[in-house]
């Protein structure tokens, strides 16, 4: 089943694809700087992405579910999301990256 993406979260998409290109050489350098680092912190809430905020309010209007008032969903719909590929640049180490 494929998701429908409304004109609005389209939109959002092709924004947030043309910051990623204009962002690309600090989203480079970030991915360079943490290319081998190994987070051993398993901690509750540790660190999978990180995200510059103009990004992050993309992301939320190109995928309404991230900020859905139910945890769970919310959730859900993170897990989907970190796994495309439009968050490769916001992942913290090559490991996250592989996932």
């Amino acid at each position: 089943m494929e998701y429908e993406y409304s004109s609005v979260e389209k939109e959002a998409l092709q924004v947030l694809k043309y910051r990623q290109a204009v962002d690309f050489p600090e989203l480079d350098k970030q991915m360079d700087m943490q290319k081998d680092e190994v987070i051993t912190d398993l901690s509750f809430g540790r660190l999978a992405l990180t995200i510059p905020q103009d990004h992050y309010e993309l992301l939320t209007m190109a995928y309404p579910k991230l900020q859905h008032r139910d945890a769970e969903v919310k959730s859900i719909e993170w897990k989907r999301v970190m796994a495309l590929d439009i968050c490769l640049p916001y992942k913290v180490n090559k490991k996250m990256r592989s996932m």
